[in-house]
């Protein structure tokens, strides 16, 4: 398990909470592919920033899991979503 610094914990809680609350999923969605690119590495880097380890491989190995089960499950639905 990992310790938490106090230091972290003060600059979690000091994070622009309100910025992120503002940008609602309709403003996500109008945005362009490359702001949805830099606002990913963002939050990326704060990630490893506050846990150098992460993803670990175990992290990772599941995650590519869960995207393959996603996908197996869109490939069997074919028709949703079509208008």
């Amino acid at each position: 398990m990992t310790i938490l610094k106090a230091t972290d914990l003060r600059s979690y809680a000091r994070r622009d909470w309100q910025t992120l609350e503002r940008l609602s999923r309709r403003e996500r969605a109008t945005l362009a592919v490359a702001k949805k690119v830099s606002l990913a590495i963002q939050l990326y880097e704060a990630a490893k920033s506050t846990r150098p380890d992460w993803p670990s491989a175990a992290e990772r190995d599941a995650d590519i899991a869960s995207h393959r089960r996603f996908r197996e499950l869109l490939n069997r639905a074919p028709h949703v979503g079509r208008r």
